[in-house]
């Protein structure tokens, strides 16, 4: 009978995952990965900043599927608590010939574990971003910028052999 309802029943041996390319990593993942690398102590330094009494330094870079996690640790040595403006991420040219001739592009995180507002001493968040492939004439940039008029600005550039190396989560 062609038209016929019929019931399959497949065990789990019997299947595979799909890879699918589109799939976006559930939250809950991307929650469970940060955590698991809260856990690790922050070992070897990828890169560091330091300017006005704070600091701010890549602790980590991690990739699970399409998706790059970067460990930072944000430190005030100052006796003024840090409020947090804003958090950017930038792909730019490594070297600035000419100003006209410049290209910077915005990467938005995907994801951050915590919504940072601001820190006296120490504070550790991971950020998400989809995987970005750029050439070795270009950088990732992180900047962090104060609300207040001093101008308390970090940045740091990372490498795209940083982002090479990365391990994988």
């Amino acid at each position: 009978v062609p038209n016929a309802p019929s019931l399959i029943e497949l065990s789990p041996d019997n299947t595979r995952p799909m890879d699918n390319p589109d799939a976006q990593l559930p939250v809950s993942s991307m929650r469970e990965i940060a955590l698991q690398m809260l856990k690790k102590k922050e070992s070897k330094t990828v890169q560091r900043s330091k300017e006005y009494g704070i600091a701010m330094q890549l602790n980590r870079i991690g990739t699970f599927s399409d998706y790059i996690f970067l460990d930072i640790s944000y430190f005030n040595s100052t006796n003024l608590a840090y409020h947090i403006d804003e958090f950017r991420l930038f792909i730019e040219d490594k070297k600035i010939i000419k100003a006209n001739n410049f290209q910077s592009t915005e990467i938005i995180p995907v994801w951050k574990l915590k919504e940072l507002k601001n820190f006296k001493n120490k504070q550790r968040n991971i950020y998400v971003i989809k995987k970005a492939v750029f050439p070795g004439n270009k950088v990732l940039k992180l900047s962090l910028s104060e609300k207040q008029i001093s101008g308390r600005m970090l940045e740091l550039k990372v490498s795209y052999k940083d982002i090479l190396q990365a391990e994988s989560l």
